[in-house]
């Protein structure tokens, strides 16, 4: 990170901009998608629940000016090969690495964003 992009977000803040509609709409949905996939859905909506929180975040300034806003750029091809990866861990320790998953989620998503 460059000193100026440091200096600016240094005191600064940021502000999630997303209302409890939209979670509840977001959860009924991805209900919805892992009853007709017969739950396969479950292993893309962590990603899904990540770009929504990280797509929603504000960065601003010590002067309280809008910096700029958060984008998840995970693709679904990055999201398939990810999963396939954390299905397979998922079935040989047969079930214990799923925790697991959800911080490699994290990682994953955060690693995908920018700031634009």
């Amino acid at each position: 990170m460059s000193e100026s992009i440091r200096q600016t977000l240094s005191h600064g803040r940021i502000a999630v901009n997303f209302t409890m509609t939209d979670v509840i709409g977001h959860v009924i949905i991805w209900l919805i998608i892992s009853v007709v996939t017969l739950g396969i859905g479950l292993f893309f909506w962590p990603y899904s629940a990540a770009k929504l929180i990280i797509n929603g975040i504000t960065v601003y300034d010590s002067s309280d000016v809008r910096v700029g806003k958060l984008q998840c750029q995970l693709s679904a091809g990055h999201q398939i090969g990810h999963i396939i990866l954390w299905l397979v861990i998922t079935i040989v320790t047969f079930g214990i690495g799923f925790p697991f998953y959800l911080f490699g989620v994290a990682r994953t998503a955060l690693n995908k964003t920018e700031i634009i």
